[in-house]
């Protein structure tokens, strides 16, 4: 039964829940030395059953990415294999959301194709503050997404532009994670962890050729998406079973980020220029070209 589990590109919940889990540990979500979310809540991220969870966690294993020690659960490997390694010009995410959360304050905004990376990181600091280690007071959290009722420059079928199944999946996507931010991030709220809660999502008439986190009025994260050509597996357009389609698509998770920083001491060095313009375009595009988003979060 797990075996024939499917997300809605088309590739197995198994192959999704190793590929999701082998980039975080790429990007940094979860460092070497760090513990992999119980098998519990892999479940209930991925929406598969625990034999599919169980059976991507081997997979890692195998490939020697995690371990597993007696009463810690699975942990990521404290060496990866060549090919993790990543360039030397990338930066992970990891760090800087988890230094963000150990404020009084949190205030993160994000231009994402889909928010699928913030929502493994801000599910990593979520156990941080269940397990006491830190208590953020506020966290304000604004994520601006491409909107669904635009044709958008990706995802899209290489062969017919106008299929509307990458578009779709695409939808899918950002339905799930951004749902998943915002209720993880209220829940935290519900449960008194975490005295005042604020996220807002909207959609732009735009697709994003870019990725950018500002966190916590400090730091911008920059990065571009890359666009390729690879093969989808989307539902048949008569309805029964998949096939497989080229599409032009960017995969965000893992991607190169460049950091910013901004200097009290040397406002006017090209770092903090970046950064307070960066947060000049973000407003600018949440005041003036955004909606509050309307799909099912």
């Amino acid at each position: 039964m797990a075996a024939t589990e499917r997300t809605a590109s088309g590739e197995t919940k198994f192959e999704h829940v190793v590929k999701v889990l082998r980039a975080e540990i790429a990007d940094g979500t979860y460092a070497p030395g760090t513990r992999i979310p119980t098998q519990r809540a892999l479940v209930d991220r991925f929406a598969v059953s625990r034999d599919t969870v169980r059976r991507a966690l081997d997979d890692l294993k195998s490939k020697g990415l995690i371990e597993t020690r007696q009463g810690s659960g699975a942990v990521v490997a404290r060496t990866h294999d060549d090919h993790m390694k990543q360039p030397q010009a990338m930066v992970h995410l990891r760090p800087y959301i988890a230094r963000a959360f150990e404020e009084p304050e949190v205030t993160l905004d994000l231009i994402s194709l889909t928010s699928e990376s913030i929502d493994a990181h801000i599910r990593a600091q979520i156990l941080r503050i269940q397990d006491g280690e830190i208590r953020p007071r506020r966290i304000s959290v604004r994520i601006l997404l491409p909107s669904a009722d635009i044709t958008l420059a990706f995802p899209r079928a290489v062969a017919d532009p106008g299929d509307p199944r990458p578009r779709n999946r695409h939808r899918a996507l950002m339905e799930r994670h951004a749902g998943s931010v915002r209720d993880a991030l209220l829940d935290l709220k519900s449960r008194r962890l975490v005295d005042e809660v604020s996220v807002e999502v909207r959609t732009m008439p735009l697709t994003p050729i870019a990725k950018l986190y500002l966190i916590n009025g400090k730091h911008a994260l920059f990065g571009m998406y890359p666009v390729e050509e690879r093969p989808a597996r989307l539902h048949a357009k008569n309805g029964g079973g998949y096939e497989e389609v080229e599409i032009l698509d960017s995969l965000g998770v893992g991607m190169t980020l460049f950091p910013f920083s901004l200097s009290e001491t040397a406002a006017t060095t090209q770092q903090s220029v970046f950064v307070r313009e960066a947060q000049r375009w973000f407003d600018s595009l949440w005041d003036h070209l955004a909606d509050e988003a309307e799909f099912g979060i």
